[in-house]
């Protein structure tokens, strides 16, 4: 139960500091790899291509979205619209 009321607790400052911290790191991850698939075609297979899927869908579900909401929060703002993931 407790768990429950720590995830509906709003963020603070530095919580969302460091959510936006993870989510440029991941998003460096994925450019380099894709770089690397610019510069050899042959360097990234399905498999890797499903990870950094895997990796961009979790960054957004996870991390950007209470990142985006503790933002709005703070700012007074009303979301805009949900993002669309397959």
């Amino acid at each position: 139960m407790m768990a429950a009321e720590e995830e509906d607790a709003p963020l603070d400052g530095q919580e969302v500091l460091r959510l936006l911290d993870d989510v440029r790191n991941r998003i460096r991850i994925t450019v380099w790899a894709l770089h690397g698939m610019h510069q050899d075609m042959t360097a990234l297979c399905v498999d890797d291509l499903a990870e950094l899927e895997h990796l961009l869908t979790e960054t957004v579900d996870h991390l950007l979205a209470p990142a985006y909401e503790a933002v709005g929060q703070m700012l007074g703002a009303t979301p805009g619209g949900a993002v669309t993931t397959h």
